[in-house]
């Protein structure tokens, strides 16, 4: 990140894909930080033949601790077990909705922190624009 920038990283993905929808509630104090999060980096294994279910498992969970509406960029992980190439992919408002990376490999990490000062630029450049509060 740029200078004077700070991020705060939290993981919980193996926690989320095997929580059981009953227990949400039980482990809603450890799941809070996504609720107060600016941005979610929703990362999936792009090699796995349940990749969509497991991005809809989450997103249900997330649903369910009143954290869907918070903008997420989905990572897909993994992509030199599948042939894949690291890229950006951008939604219709031209806001990065995908990257494809490999942790493993190191392949892609730069388009992910783009992705990550991007998204503060643009949330710095909101938050500037909006009105002081009387």
């Amino acid at each position: 990140m740029g200078e004077g920038a700070s991020i705060a990283l939290s993981d919980t993905v193996g926690f989320i894909r095997d929580l059981p929808h009953t227990l949400v509630d039980a482990f809603r104090a450890t799941l809070e930080e996504a609720i107060q999060a600016d941005l979610l980096l929703h990362v999936v294994d792009v090699s796995s033949p349940q990749r969509e279910e497991q991005v809809e498992a989450v997103n249900a969970v997330l649903a369910e601790i009143g954290a869907a509406h918070i903008p997420q960029i989905l990572v897909y992980n993994k992509i030199d077990l599948t042939g894949g190439e690291p890229r950006v992919e951008r939604d219709e408002y031209g806001k990065i909705a995908r990257v494809w990376i490999s942790a493993g490999q190191g392949l892609g990490l730069d388009l992910a922190r783009a992705a990550l000062e991007e998204h503060a630029a643009a949330a710095n450049r909101h938050t500037a624009a909006r009105p002081a509060a009387a």
